[in-house]
């Protein structure tokens, strides 16, 4: 039996400050800033979506004995936030873990552990997240030695800010037959002092996978309810869809379990993880030929967006790949994951089989592969309409720039890594002024979305929007730009998370501006954070956040 149907809308907003980021991302390719601003605005939604989109007085037609009004009394209105880069299920994991993001003291690390120890069952696993020895009073990771004392009954394991890093204690490391005189994992590596022991550390995801093969896989409820719990948070913030990247396949069927519960309340765009930690080259390959879905099977919901791959690693442990070496080590360019045959290899496949591409670049030298990679796989057929992209391009190059709009490649940023890891300092001063230059990015004809990469750093589009326009390292208190050519203005900040990010979803026709037809996702503030001046982003919050026309979020 069919529900009840109405003609109405099922909600109408009045008086609210619109900002309706109606653009084309072609527009702002071409320098386009422009978009309607409405006063005194009113929207209607029916079924999910925006059927008028204009002035209060003209949504009152739209309005009958179904109707919920709001009356938003002069807030501001924007599209729902889209997160371009960020891994929501570790996310959601770590809401349940001990979080070390706020420790700014190696002491204050070593307590948090030992009152958990303290607190946990002997024998069962201690994770942790978030740790980042470069904020704390001494930049030095725990030891090993530490890390037995700290926790001598319990299995501990804790991954770096970055994910890119671990630490664990020796019943972890024993838990996963990792032993003094066991060879490193191609493409990993094995923390050992100088005098051959275990110093505890794992470096890249061949060897910090050895160690998670070994904890207690999560139950399908215990995912489901991180991802809840997840998309509850980024709700809070104003987000309403998100790129969810290297995504097992365990998460995948989580992710269609909690939809079916009701308890997805995020548009979710899935990417399929090319982890060398599942195989070499030739076994990336051969998945990618098993698949039988590619990008954009799904629907508005649930989706599947691209294929993750991380060809370098992180600037803090030397491991992303750059042209020239390090100011703070001036001999060593830093490596890459794979090769450039096989990132050519498996670009080659994923194009060819209608994937879009999403390649974690950090280094200078490793983009440069990646774009070789896209080169090579373009000769096969056209590439513009894949949406491919770079993830975090922390060294922009004007030669490369060029090849990216051949191309049509796109960049996810990510602001607040950038202004929290403290990571500047290992670069020279002309390389740290254009790190993640969002600002280059639009002055130069390049898509750049917001997002945050986290649980690396916290997700919040506030503060992202405030680094990326302020370009302030706060680990330093310098400002990472030559004069302002790698800052944005508001309005383009404001694009990075809504338009621009849409675009890499392949949602920039229903997702990122508030039109008539578009889904009807909208977060509501207190005020005008445009106008505001921009210390106010650190203090401002969301009011309310409708998904589809439905509230989600609604402050207290």
């Amino acid at each position: 039996m069919m529900a009840d149907w109405y003609p109405e809308a099922d909600l109408v907003i009045k008086h609210a400050k619109l900002y309706t980021v109606a653009i084309k991302v072609e527009e702002i390719l071409e320098g386009k800033r422009e978009f309607s601003i409405i006063e005194d605005s009113g929207v209607a939604v029916k079924d999910g979506k925006f059927i008028y989109v204009g002035d209060a007085e003209g949504a009152d037609a739209y309005v009958g004995a179904h109707t919920e009004t709001v009356d938003a009394a002069g807030k501001m209105l924007v599209p729902g936030y889209v997160e371009s880069h960020m891994h929501l299920t570790f996310l959601g994991d770590n809401l349940r873990h001990i979080d070390f993001r706020d420790i700014t003291t190696r002491e204050g690390a070593k307590q948090l552990i030992r009152e958990t120890a303290e607190n946990t069952p002997d024998g069962q696993w201690i994770l942790g997240n978030s740790w980042n020895e470069l904020v704390w009073d001494e930049e030095v990771p725990l030891t090993l030695e530490e890390l037995d004392e700290l926790s001598p009954n319990n299995p501990l394991f804790a991954q770096r800010t970055c994910f890119h890093t671990a630490t664990a204690n020796s019943l972890a490391l024993a838990a996963a037959g990792i032993t003094a005189d066991i060879p490193d994992p191609e493409g990993g590596k094995i923390g050992r002092t100088p005098d051959g022991k275990l110093s505890g550390l794992l470096y890249e995801s061949p060897a910090i996978s050895m160690v998670q093969a070994a904890i207690p896989p999560l139950s399908e409820a215990e995912r489901v309810e991180g991802i809840e719990k997840a998309g509850a948070y980024l709700n809070s913030l104003g987000i309403t869809s998100a790129i969810d990247c290297a995504l097992p396949s365990e998460d995948a069927r989580a992710y269609q379990a909690a939809r079916a519960l009701g308890k997805l309340s995020v548009r979710s765009s899935l990417m399929l993880y090319l982890d060398p930690a599942r195989g070499d080259c030739e076994t990336q390959l051969k998945r990618l030929d098993d698949m039988d879905f590619i990008t954009g099977f799904g629907d508005d919901m649930l989706e599947i967006n691209g294929v993750k791959i991380v060809l370098d690693g992180i600037p803090a442990t030397y491991t992303a790949l750059m042209r020239e070496g390090y100011k703070t080590r001036p001999d060593y360019c830093g490596s890459s994951i794979w090769t450039q045959d096989e990132m050519t290899a498996m670009a080659c496949k994923a194009h060819e089989l209608g994937w879009q591409i999403g390649v974690h670049t950090i280094g200078d030298a490793a983009t440069d592969m990646a774009l070789n990679a896209f080169e090579e796989a373009a000769k096969a057929g056209p590439m513009k309409d894949r949406h491919n992209y770079v993830v975090h391009y922390q060294f922009p190059h004007e030669d490369q720039w060029p090849r990216m709009k051949a191309l049509g490649i796109g960049a996810t940023l990510q602001p607040t890594i950038v202004s929290t890891m403290g990571e500047a300092v290992l670069f020279y001063d002309e390389q740290a002024e254009r790190i993640q230059s969002a600002g280059l990015m639009f002055a130069n004809g390049i898509v750049c979305g917001g997002g945050s990469d986290a649980p690396i750093v916290p997700p919040d589009p506030m503060m992202g929007m405030y680094y990326a326009i302020t370009r302030l390292d706060e680990t330093t208190g310098n400002i990472l730009s030559k004069g302002d050519e790698s800052k944005v203005t508001p309005i383009e900040a404001l694009i990075m998370w809504t338009k621009n990010a849409a675009w890499f979803m392949h949602g920039e026709d229903k997702l990122g501006s508030i039109e008539v037809g578009n889904l009807a996702d909208m977060v509501l503030y207190p005020k005008d954070f445009i106008e505001a001046d921009v210390e106010e982003y650190r203090t401002i919050k969301v009011d309310k956040t409708y998904l589809g026309g439905k509230l989600v979020y609604q402050a207290d």
